[in-house]
């Protein structure tokens, strides 16, 4: 390896130590110091680093341009946490002029190399379409279903639901309902009113006053909170 990267990975590491204060104090400046002078030495997470850091201000002045800057060169390189931040800066406009068609195509390089906030983003904008994006709940669907299987709660309920309207993918209640306990399991509160509605749909509505077999105090504890609720639900808006 040579010395070079080395030193860039090192600098990188040392501003992570300032940052988080691991074995020394906080002390977000010198970490953005650390992490600017491994930036410009060319390593692209420490130029995705130090974007975050002049987004939010912390340890710099907050600066949306210079994060731009930053999260760009990190971006080109092919990091994929700075092609999803950039792919967010593009979509809110912080920074930039709002572009959701730039925004798609950062997210969707993000999402490729499987980052999963890229992926849950990139769904939620091809279910709303709109300025240059066409809406495309197929597609949508694939980045959803990617994001729900790797835990996203978010992802789960909303793919739970294209799966109970049938919107994007085949009608399948009983993936609905599987996804939407998933996130019910996470303590979303969507997934656990959908679950109830999706189970009443299937024709599930018991409570229970006992474990079940197998299952353990958390489970039962879980279950019941989400059997509490089974009755408050109201349906989904059907329209788009």
């Amino acid at each position: 390896m040579k010395a070079n990267t080395k030193h860039k990975q090192a600098l990188y590491a040392l501003g992570h130590h300032y940052l988080h204060g691991l074995g020394t104090k906080e002390d977000p400046p010198i970490a953005a110091s650390c992490f600017r002078k491994s930036a410009e030495l060319g390593f692209a997470p420490a130029q995705d680093k130090l974007g975050l850091m002049f987004e939010h201000g912390v340890g710099v002045a907050k600066s949306a341009t210079e994060a731009i800057k930053w999260y760009a060169l990190a971006a080109q390189s092919g990091n994929r946490d700075a092609q999803y931040h950039l792919g967010v800066m593009y979509g809110t406009g912080n920074g930039v002029p709002t572009d959701f068609v730039r925004s798609s195509e950062w997210l969707l390089k993000a999402a490729k190399q499987g980052n999963v906030d890229a992926q849950a983003t990139l769904g939620q904008l091809l279910l709303r379409g709109g300025d240059g994006v066409p809406k495309d709940y197929e597609e949508a669907a694939i980045w959803l279903r990617k994001a729900a299987d790797a835990g996203d709660s978010q992802s789960q309920v909303t793919i739970a639901d294209l799966f109970m309207r049938g919107k994007g993918l085949q009608k399948n209640l009983e993936e609905a309902a599987r996804f939407f306990s998933l996130a019910a399991e996470q303590g979303d509160v969507e997934g656990q009113q959908g679950l109830q509605f999706v189970n009443k749909l299937l024709g599930r509505w018991t409570s229970s006053e006992e474990r079940l077999p197998g299952e353990d105090e958390w489970e039962f504890e879980i279950r019941r909170m989400v059997e509490s609720t089974r009755f408050s639900f109201n349906p989904p808006d059907e329209t788009d």
